[in-house]
């Protein structure tokens, strides 16, 4: 399982909710990785420009990105709630996607994506949007969490927002197996 942050914030609920997520997946025996935006910088995504034609500094991250994109079974993805939608950051993230079009199985034909959003739910139908046009199919349950749900040192308490982002897990689990 893969998990994208969609956050840059020092501190993200998003992140620590990602985390909480991949910790639940790794605990039923998932290989997890966390692609975290905040320490994956990105430029903004150029189409039709080649991972080449990037600046040099550049290309390692986009090369780590696309490859966590492909070797996916399933992903989670985090955002924060801005202005109604999902970050900047993880829409450029998602936007790389384009660099798997002519793959065999392209963009994430085939496998399984899971949201979760913090602050509203608005974002989650702008995310699920993009699973479908990437050709995956969509987790049944989304999560929506607020800063109240965790602690200070950002675990995630809530209850009900633990059994939700379980059974999304669950969700993926499922279906990455069959």
């Amino acid at each position: 399982m893969v998990g994208l942050s969609g956050s840059l914030r020092v501190g993200s609920y998003s992140t620590a909710a990602l985390r909480t997520g991949l910790r639940i997946a790794s605990e039923r025996g998932a290989i997890t990785e966390l692609l975290d935006l905040r320490e994956l910088p990105l430029p903004l995504y150029i189409p039709d420009l080649p991972i080449e034609g990037y600046p040099p500094g550049s290309q390692a991250a986009i090369r780590k990105l696309v490859t966590s994109f492909q070797s996916a079974d399933v992903m989670l993805w985090a955002t924060p709630t801005y202005h109604g939608t999902m970050s900047g950051a993880l829409k450029n993230a998602i936007d790389y996607m384009q660099l798997l079009a002519r793959d065999p199985a392209p963009y994430l034909q085939g496998r399984a994506v899971g949201l979760l959003s913090l602050a509203g739910p608005t974002p989650l139908g702008h995310m699920a949007d993009c699973v479908t046009e990437l050709r995956a199919w969509l987790a049944p349950t989304r999560v929506t969490l607020r800063a109240t749900d965790f602690s200070p040192e950002l675990t995630l308490t809530s209850e009900v927002g633990i059994r939700r982002l379980t059974r999304v897990v669950t969700e993926l689990l499922t279906f990455g197996s069959s």
